[in-house]
């Protein structure tokens, strides 16, 4: 018997934590604690409000209701109404609502961002676009 191919989400409750990675080619909902990167190829990945990742998120559509301690990368829509304390890369549109906090952050429209290794810190090039340079950034 074959099951039809459709998306799924999912939500990692509150109260749950998570050491590790977290790769998903579906959107989901994070309420819980996570310590490594964050990535949804597809469909919206949300933060929701009490959730923390420490680490990079990636997503098609992005919603950080909760806290990112990590660069946040959006390829469609980024909406923050929660607190990120990293550098944020945008290649769609940006909505910063009423109670975002935004420390020690840079934020960066590209024309497109690839799912790559997230860069070193240290003024290096902060995203590839299909494996060619960011326009600026030659080294």
């Amino acid at each position: 018997m074959t099951m039809p191919s459709t998306p799924t989400f999912s939500v990692l409750r509150a109260g749950m934590s998570i050491h590790g990675d977290l790769v998903s080619e579906d959107g989901f909902t994070c309420l819980a604690l996570v310590t490594g990167n964050v990535r949804a190829s597809h469909g919206l990945l949300h933060i929701g409000r009490g959730g923390v990742v420490h680490g990079d998120v990636e997503g098609e559509h992005i919603i950080i209701d909760g806290t990112v301690e990590g660069d946040v990368k959006s390829r469609v829509s980024l909406k923050i109404n929660g607190r990120v304390i990293g550098r944020i890369f945008y290649a769609g549109t940006i909505r910063l609502g009423e109670n975002v906090t935004l420390e020690g952050s840079s934020i960066t429209r590209v024309p497109a961002v690839g799912y790559v290794a997230s860069p070193q810190k240290e003024d290096t090039p902060p995203i590839h676009i299909d494996d060619a340079e960011v326009p600026g950034t030659a080294v």
